[in-house]
């Protein structure tokens, strides 16, 4: 098997290897977002199609993720319970991930059909150690290819809106669908006569986060202003998208290989 790991250039690591080696919080943030980020252009895309992201901060997570370039017939949940698997043996808990978490040039190179994310606090020494437990024979015949460990710029957000029936709430915003839509994966949790809805997943541009709490504020019947948008944890570090270079058409490094029979 072969075992890759790519990481940003931006990030300069050393690496020696051996063997084989991818609840509600309160926040007084405002609920608009910063100023845009210098590199910004008009409109929503920021350099090679990065939105422009003013909700950041601890809104925005450097998160580990571990993707799994995998053959056509590969047996796909079978590749993410193995993952999962060695994962509980670590203390670690994953959490499934669009690949639009990637930059375009990384997913040039990568394209998983299985990419997962590590908790906030794991470091790409955890992302190896995990695919080093997971990388063998077993492993292959699921159809496993190559691993990828890389590091992802992750929203983490919370929308949030008083609401004397939390329920019907949640409720209408699922039927509406502009959730589902604008989002994909979502959660909605009632928390002392307010709907919290978390969402974790590839950078939203602010038209995307606005038209979101239009959405939410419509089936309220109130005003936009009412959802108030934070991160959806207070504790680590965020991202200041102010300072985050823009996307490069090659961003990405092969700084590990080795091969299984």
């Amino acid at each position: 098997m072969n075992v890759k790991f790519l990481l940003p250039l931006a990030v300069v690591l050393s690496i020696a290897l051996a063997g084989c080696t991818g609840q509600p919080v309160s926040s007084t943030l405002p609920a608009t977002p910063n100023a845009a980020a210098p590199q910004a252009e008009e409109g929503q895309d920021v350099g090679n199609s990065r939105p422009t992201v003013g909700y950041d901060g601890l809104m925005v997570r450097r998160r580990v993720v571990v993707a799994v370039h995998s053959a056509m017939d590969a047996d796909l949940a079978g590749l993410r319970m193995k993952l999962e698997s060695a994962a509980e043996q670590q203390g670690l808990t994953l959490a499934d991930m669009s690949p639009d978490v990637l930059e375009p040039a990384i997913l040039e190179h990568v394209m998983p059909e299985v990419l997962v994310a590590l908790p906030a606090s794991a470091t790409l020494d955890d992302g190896r150690s995990l695919v080093t437990q997971v990388s063998g024979p077993d492993t292959e015949r699921l159809g496993a290819e190559h691993f990828h460990v890389l590091q992802a710029l992750i929203h983490d957000l919370r929308f949030s809106i008083p609401t004397p029936d939390p329920g019907a709430l949640a409720l209408a915003v699922d039927r509406e669908g502009i959730l589902a839509d604008a989002l994909g994966n979502y959660r909605t949790t009632a928390v002392n006569g307010s709907l919290d809805i978390s969402y974790t997943g590839p950078l939203l541009g602010d038209e995307v986060v606005e038209s979101v709490r239009s959405g939410i504020a419509r089936q309220a019947h109130a005003a936009a202003s009412a959802v108030t948008v934070e991160p959806a944890s207070t504790d680590g570090t965020g991202v200041d998208m102010a300072s985050e270079p823009p996307w490069q058409p090659e961003t990405t490094q092969e700084a590990h290989s080795s091969s299984h029979g």
